[in-house]
């Protein structure tokens, strides 16, 4: 009598593990969505069993949590590595960042699909929390920053902030869904990473020369 051998038991340390499962996460979610994502899925990709999801993180809400959590701490992380190498100036670190913004999402669109997305998350999570706020501190800094708003916070300074987030988000996004035709060709990445200089220049700017 014959046999069909299964697939071969991954041997995971426990810390790998996890990571193996956030790993796989990422990937099913930016290529399915939200919609069609399963913890079973997500084992069965794995290569785990249906179980081991649910021991490391609880439920669904626990996988995204920690998904959410890295992908703030990258967002940050990417957005301090592009001021550190800016030119200084408060127009030249809006740019910076916005493109740092733009840069994560486009490296990483299964993590900003979930801190962005209609997920279930645990807000309350303090890792969860200090890493969203680290991120959006960065950005508030830097309107603070900018000529129009030093010690003047107020209205005007929100709208700012929202003018830059939206423009950056939207961009990012409008890149991720395959959008933007005009940009598309044998070197993509270049093309979008270009458009996305201009247009974050000209909110940049507009910003800058606000005062």
């Amino acid at each position: 009598m014959s046999s069909r051998a299964g697939p071969a038991a991954r041997s995971y340390h426990h810390g790998d593990l996890r990571h193996a499962l956030i790993a796989t996460a990422e990937s099913l979610l930016a290529e399915k969505g939200v919609e069609s994502f399963t913890l079973r899925e997500c084992a069965r990709r794995a290569g785990v069993s249906p179980a081991a999801p649910a021991h490391h993180f609880g439920n669904m809400t626990g996988l995204l949590t920690a998904i959410a959590t890295l992908g703030f701490n990258e967002l940050a992380a990417r957005m301090d590595d592009a001021l550190a190498a800016s030119d200084g100036t408060p127009e030249g670190r809006l740019k910076a960042i916005g493109l740092g913004y733009v840069r994560f999402a486009l490296a990483y669109p299964g993590r900003f699909r979930v801190i962005f997305g209609r997920f279930p998350l645990a807000r309350e999570d303090a890792a969860f929390a200090a890493a969203s706020r680290r991120a959006f501190d960065i950005l508030a800094r830097t309107i603070a920053a900018q000529p129009a708003h030093v010690g003047r916070a107020g209205p005007a300074a929100e709208a700012d902030l929202v003018l830059a987030w939206s423009t950056v988000h939207g961009f990012a996004n409008l890149a991720l869904d395959g959008q933007m035709p005009f940009v598309e060709g044998a070197d993509r990445g270049a093309a979008v990473e270009a458009m996305a200089a201009r247009v974050i220049g000209l909110m940049s700017a507009a910003v800058a020369r606000r005062a």
